[in-house]
């Protein structure tokens, strides 16, 4: 811990803290310590908190550390993968894999991943990470506690039935750095589902483009045969001309049943592709509310996150009827095309009508 700001790391803390917190820290660290009564405000206790530096020991100055760079979650998030075989994980029982596996693992000079949990529950293998990043590496070329500026909690389901893999990476860096260290370290390569097959006649009528139609189709086909009916609240299109929209690469439109509106028919009709977007959706009666992004060089990747505040149940069985639907979109294509260009129909004769 040479070098390291612990009065810094405590100060951070106890930024991070909220009153009750703060007192519930310095009771479990402090034994015979009663809280004064005329200390009523969090910062009255400041001092009693920073007092703590001296008896504190490195694995308590290490979890403050950790705690003061964690990054929040927003929700339930999930990238989805395929592989081939298990690799390293192949017939192993749950003992064998936590003896052989629960440790650090340093993947390059800014991520360090913990896995600090390894289990099986049924046909699927879930692994519990921590990844550290170590933003400041390149001031002191170490990796400690002063060069550490993020850490995540993070999930991996591993599904052998299905040879799907689900990570959970609420970071949009974090999706490639996971798969690289499954690939290296546990011996797991993975493959990502990616919208690149439409699969169904295409003709110069159709003034949405392929992207888009996927999306409508499965929106409005697909995941309501899951029973999950969606309204979009906002949309954002990747803009192919810089003349369309006076040189801007990309243009967001929000609001209630936004898709409908004249500024989502103008780039939905002029072959924009959509890249994210959100809905509100509902799921048994429940009102979910739904991101969807498009990641990857070609935005044909998808990340599904459930933002909502719901039991864990609803938003697993939710993301799981999801990533079902765009694995068949990914392998099959679109689902009914008819469909969709009728849904589409309405959306491009308003923009035609909106020019005459």
């Amino acid at each position: 811990m040479n070098g390291i700001n612990n009065k810094g790391i405590l100060e951070k803390a106890f930024h991070r803290f909220n009153k009750n917190q703060v007192i519930e820290y310095i009771t479990g660290k402090k034994v015979g310590w009663v809280l004064d009564k005329k200390k009523k405000n969090k910062e009255d206790l400041k001092n009693d908190f920073l007092q703590l530096e001296g008896s504190l020991s490195k694995q308590d100055i290490k979890d403050l550390a950790e705690m003061n760079v964690m990054k929040k979650k927003r929700g339930l998030s999930a990238y989805t993968y395929k592989f081939k075989h298990l690799g390293k994980l192949k017939d192993k029982t749950v003992e064998e894999l936590q003896k052989e596996f629960i440790k650090s693992f340093p993947l390059n000079s800014v991520y360090e991943i913990v896995l600090a949990g390894i289990n099986i529950e049924g046909e699927n293998i879930i692994v519990s990470l921590k990844v550290k990043e170590y933003g400041n590496y390149w001031k002191s070329g170490v990796q400690d506690l002063g060069s550490l500026t993020a850490f995540y909690d993070n999930k991996v389901i591993i599904e052998k039935n299905t040879k799907k893999v689900s990570i959970e990476a609420g970071d949009d860096n974090l999706e490639d750095v996971i798969a690289d260290f499954l690939d290296k370290r546990l011996g797991l390569p993975l493959s990502p589902y990616t919208m690149g097959i439409f699969n169904a006649s295409y003709s110069n009528n159709d003034s949405a483009t392929q992207k888009t139609m996927l999306i409508f189709d499965f929106i409005y086909n697909r995941l309501p045969a899951r029973g999950i009916s969606s309204s979009f609240n906002k949309v954002n299109f990747k803009i192919k001309s810089n003349h369309q929209n006076g040189g801007v690469q990309g243009v967001s439109v929000h609001g209630d049943n936004i898709i409908n509106s004249d500024e989502a028919c103008k780039y939905i009709t002029l072959g924009n592709d959509i890249v994210s977007f959100k809905t509100t959706s509902i799921y048994n009666g429940s009102k979910v509310n739904i991101e969807f992004s498009l990641k990857g060089k070609d935005f044909d990747r998808l990340k599904i996150v459930i933002t909502d505040n719901k039991s864990e149940q609803i938003k697993q069985e939710v993301m799981e009827h999801i990533q079902e639907e765009y694995i068949l979109m990914c392998t099959h294509g679109i689902k009914e095309i008819e469909k969709t260009r009728t849904k589409l129909e309405p959306i491009i004769q308003a923009f035609i009508n909106s020019r005459t």
